[in-house]
């Protein structure tokens, strides 16, 4: 005798599918994903109960993850967030691995499936993914997930597994090195490397720097804040190697600072950067670690904090910290005196030690041992 399903549970050929009336009584039907009946029993009671809690809460009925993506990019666009293209990056390959899957479906063991199967591939470098570069990927789910569970488009968020991350990196030039890296750069990266020194500024602000963020009256540069990372408007001082390093430029593009045979310039590949590096003898050193050089000498030249987070366009001090650094050396200044040393008070003789004899002191009365026998 053919087995009784429970209501709402099908048999398609060898899975289990749920058909039950879900949020706001949108039909539901989808794979249980299993030809195990009570694994099938146990995934169609929790969707009820998923259900249940989405009316309790007024969730909206659940909609492709695809859907969830282009609100959380269209939303991060009205924010004017500069990182937008990145989530919209790491969220497309996010939508690969989940094909059909529906927001409220996204769980933990799929996430982990997924990441799973990019610790496999091979990058640009010939290397596995690093797991900062996992944990990018997961936070920029996370966050679509987020802003989804913010707007009721979803009942819970599932929980997240973060990689271990090697310890913050600490590298910058010396000056030997400057030199040689500014000797060895073709001259059109020249100038950029100037700037980058000089101001810390990120490439990509300074492969897109314009002639209208620069003021070279009162000497100032302004970034607006759609053209800058954390999103707010960017204004600093330009001392006198940044100006050095953007007027050498004029002339050359109405628009662009930067340029290369009259276009603006573009990303600057590994290899190219791996070629100068090679050239000026330089070793583990990042374009990026040019940020790190310019907030270290900033620091030991006795920056103060809140005006080197201000000149950095760093939002937390944590962020300060991960650039500025300091070695033996460019502390010592900080431990000597400012001021004439306190005067030292005499120090008092030390009493001669006592000696096991008794003897007669003319100014005190005599001490006697008295023994009662």
């Amino acid at each position: 005798m053919e087995q009784k399903l429970p209501r709402g549970l099908i048999l398609r050929g060898e899975t289990y599918w749920i058909d039950i009336k879900g949020v706001g009584g949108k039909r539901l039907r989808e794979s249980t994903g299993t030809s195990n009946l009570k694994l099938a029993v146990k995934y169609l009671n929790k969707k009820r109960t998923e259900v249940t809690e989405c009316e309790k809460l007024d969730i909206l009925p659940d909609r492709p993850l695809k859907e969830a993506v282009e609100f959380f990019i269209s939303h991060k666009r009205r924010e004017g967030l500069r990182t937008v293209d990145q989530y919209e990056q790491q969220l497309e390959w996010w939508l690969e691995q989940l094909k059909d899957v529906t927001l409220q479906q996204v769980s933990e063991a799929k996430i982990v499936k997924a990441i799973l199967k990019m610790q496999e591939t091979v990058t640009h470098l010939g290397t596995p993914p690093t797991n900062a570069t996992l944990n990018r990927y997961l936070s920029a789910l996370r966050a679509c997930l987020n802003v989804a569970l913010a707007h009721k488009q979803l009942l819970m968020v599932p929980k997240f597994v973060r990689y271990k991350e090697p310890k913050e990196r600490v590298r910058w030039l010396s000056t030997e090195e400057r030199i040689r890296l500014l000797d060895a750069c073709p001259d059109h990266w020249r100038g950029m490397v100037r700037l980058s020194l000089a101001t810390g500024l990120r490439q990509s602000n300074v492969r897109e720097l314009r002639w209208a963020w620069v003021d070279l009256e009162s000497k100032t540069l302004t970034i607006p804040g759609e053209e800058f990372k954390n999103g707010d408007e960017f204004c600093i001082p330009l001392n006198e190697e940044a100006m050095s390093a953007i007027v050498a430029e004029a002339g050359k593009h109405e628009e662009f600072v930067f340029t290369y045979q009259g276009r603006p310039m573009t990303q600057i590949t590994h290899s190219a950067w791996k070629t100068v590096l090679e050239k000026a003898g330089i070793e583990d050193f990042r374009w990026h670690d040019l940020r790190h050089t310019w907030a270290t000498d900033k620091a030991r030249d006795g920056v103060p904090t809140q005006a080197l987070q201000k000149l950095g366009g760093w939002k937390t001090m944590a962020m300060v910290n991960k650039y500025a650094h300091h070695d033996v050396e460019s502390l010592r200044k900080w431990v000597e005196p400012k001021r004439e040393p306190m005067p030292h008070a005499e120090t008092p003789t030390p009493p001669e030690p006592a000696t096991t004899q008794l003897r007669h002191n003319a100014e005190k009365p005599q001490l006697k041992l008295v023994v009662n026998g």
